[in-house]
């Protein structure tokens, strides 16, 4: 007996340490202890002796009566089920309080002199690692696992194998079980898949993707995942204002629970008419119904379609092309709709019908309900004004001439000459013989020479005549044109010719037929702008100038007939920049021509002063030159 008594007193120090509180329930207790006297001090209504009685009384029930026989402040939350049993004699209400906190583990908040009861929450129990390895030397993979979450493990193998584990969002739920011992990693995963009721598939070289257990998601009523109307991400990732602007920002989610939500909170009419089985990620910041849909059906092989302000969404497959098929007419409004169809991109065209009404300046659109939605909103990219340009063209054309002639011409000729001739502008007089030999008779008796007469025959030509021209032709057309488009100005003469055919009919009797057509050959100034504008409203000038002439031609092809008249041609492009109402000047094509003759009798033709007895001589210049000023100007 004395030796079990010792016993016991051996025990009882162990015993009292393990009913000893933590260090946190210490403090906890104390803080409720020292809130519940500053309570009391505040309220001595809390201080007042009670008696209670219970055998199984809800909590709830049994404060309403202790506040209503004492006038003091209790509230109750979430604790409606939890039955007390007690029995206590003039007890304070303050210690009837710290009493039931600690014993049936209940909290209390106090805001004044209010008091409100409610359950302690129990902290989260944190899930066991699950126990995996993997040698890499050898490649077999072990684990050891009971319960636990299939995405955690997903992520687990990834980090330590370095192979790729995809885990579709539906199956994030699912836990797992496994025990597996030095087995090669692909056999390992495709067992443990398989004591799960999960299937393996192959995705890329590097990884797998678990599948299976595609029944019917718990409180969907019976409806596949893709008919979920319980999404898995929350209400803040997915919102909707007051103007209908959506803001997503959801890293993955299904693309029905998507849907739904979004129609739900703009409360729309829907109708799924396939299973949307895709998880995507969405980020998107205040955009309308149709931007939303436009983006999250892109890359998939699902479409949607309005009608009657119901909403259909599925497959836009074969059995179902009838389902998606919308027909949507689009106006241009700033540009025509010519030539409109081929800017589409070809990847935009496949699989939509495209028509050109020209009736009514548009477009009508047929095909998927996203295709022709992106169609029509690069339509409206394109569909923007296009300034008009007046461009003004000044063409200066200067011809300046300078021609000198002189000198003294004498011979006999067939028959006598007739003195005449002109003295302004310039000299220009023939001499007969008859005035010739008054001349001679003239100076007769002022020297000892005697020139003699002449035959009746001769004849002697004066002349001397200096002329100057200044020619200076100036045009001002004006040509307007859009951004992009060319403008042309054309401008010039056109010659005639005559073409001679000879044609022999026949062997034995050849007979001779002569036919002949009229040709031309056109000399033309052409001048053609092409104007780019840009945003800062610099105009971007490409310019083409080409000048064609007449040339002189004395040639002939026969007696009667003369040659096709010549020409020469010359040209230039250029690129410039200029500013809105700039003028810019084009200068450069420049003709000068030099003719310089004499004639006369040998070396006294160069002897000076005498030079012009016994001969003539023609000094010309000719010079040409074409200036063009262009000024582009922006319309609108």
């Amino acid at each position: 007996m004395i030796r079990f008594i010792r016993y016991l007193l051996f025990l009882l120090p162990f015993s009292g340490l393990q009913a000893q509180p933590s260090a946190t329930d210490s403090l906890k207790r104390e803080r409720l202890h020292t809130e519940l006297e500053l309570l009391g001090q505040r309220d001595p209504a809390f201080l007042s002796g009670i008696d209670v009685s219970a055998a199984g009384l809800p909590l709830a029930e049994l404060l309403r009566n202790v506040a209503k026989a004492n006038e003091v402040n209790l509230c109750v939350r979430n604790a409606d089920q939890q039955l007390v049993s007690c029995n206590f004699k003039n007890i304070r209400v303050t210690d009837f309080l710290e009493f039931l906190c600690r014993e049936y583990k209940l909290n209390l908040e106090v805001v004044g002199n209010i008091v409100s009861v409610y359950p302690e929450v129990a902290p989260p129990l944190r899930e066991p690692e699950p126990q995996i390895r993997y040698e890499r030397e050898s490649g077999l993979f072990s684990c050891d696992f009971t319960n636990a979450p299939l995405i955690g493990v997903a992520r687990k193998i990834a980090g330590q194998t370095g192979r790729n584990l995809i885990v579709p969002q539906h199956l994030y739920d699912v836990r797992v079980s496994a025990y597996i011992h030095g087995m090669p990693l692909e056999e390992g995963i495709n067992t443990l898949a398989g004591v799960n009721g999960l299937t393996l598939e192959k995705s890329g070289e590097q990884g797998w993707m678990f599948t299976g257990r595609e029944e019917a998601a718990p409180g969907n009523n019976g409806l596949p995942r893709g008919f979920s109307h319980r999404p898995a991400f929350a209400s803040s990732q997915l919102e909707v204002d007051s103007m209908g602007m959506i803001t997503a920002m959801i890293s993955s989610g299904n693309l029905s629970d998507m849907i739904a939500s979004v129609c739900e909170k703009l409360k729309l009419s829907y109708y799924f008419v396939t299973p949307l089985q895709r998880n995507i990620s969405l980020f998107v910041r205040q955009v309308d119904l149709t931007t939303f849909l436009h983006v999250l059906f892109t890359g998939t092989e699902y479409s949607w379609y309005e009608s009657g302000g119901i909403y259909l969404f599925g497959t836009a497959g074969k059995e179902n092309s009838g389902s998606f098929l919308t027909v949507r007419t689009v106006p241009m409004r700033c540009r025509t709709v010519d030539k409109v169809a081929d800017l589409i991109p070809e990847t935009l065209k496949t699989g939509t019908q495209i028509v050109v009404f020209p009736d009514q300046n548009s477009l009508i659109l047929c095909g998927d309900q996203s295709k022709v939605t992106r169609i029509e909103q690069f339509l409206a990219s394109i569909d923007k004004s296009v300034p008009l340009i007046s461009i003004d063209v000044i063409i200066v054309d200067v011809r300046k001439s300078m021609i000198n002639e002189a000198g003294i011409s004498m011979g006999l000729g067939d028959a006598p000459a007739t003195t005449g001739g002109t003295l302004s502008p310039g000299v220009g007089v023939t001499l007969g013989a008859a005035s010739i030999n008054r001349l001679i008779n003239s100076f007769n008796g002022f020297g000892s020479i005697n020139l003699g007469k002449v035959t009746p025959n001769f004849y002697m030509n004066l002349k001397f005549l200096e002329e100057n021209g200044n020619i200076e032709l100036r045009s001002t057309p004006r040509l307007s044109t859009l951004n992009g488009h060319e403008a042309k100005l054309k401008s010039g003469e056109t010659r005639y010719y005559k073409e001679v055919n000879t044609n022999i009919i026949g062997y034995q009797n050849p007979m001779q037929t002569d036919s002949y057509v009229w040709k031309s050959i056109d000399a033309n100034l052409e001048v053609t702008v092409v104007p780019f504008v840009s945003r800062d409203s610099m105009i971007t000038l490409t310019i083409t100038l080409e000048q064609t002439e007449f040339t002189e031609n004395n040639s002939k092809v026969d007696e009667k007939e003369p040659a096709p008249p010549g020409t020469s041609t010359r040209s230039f492009e250029s690129i410039l920049r200029v500013r809105d109402g700039e003028m810019v000047l084009l200068g450069g094509i420049e003709k000068s021509t030099k003719n310089k003759t004499s004639t006369g009798l040998p070396f006294l033709a160069r002897v000076p002063v005498i030079k012009w007895l016994f001969g003539s001589s023609s000094n010309n210049k000719i010079s040409q030159k074409l200036n063009i000023f262009i000024s582009p100007t922006i319309v609108f």
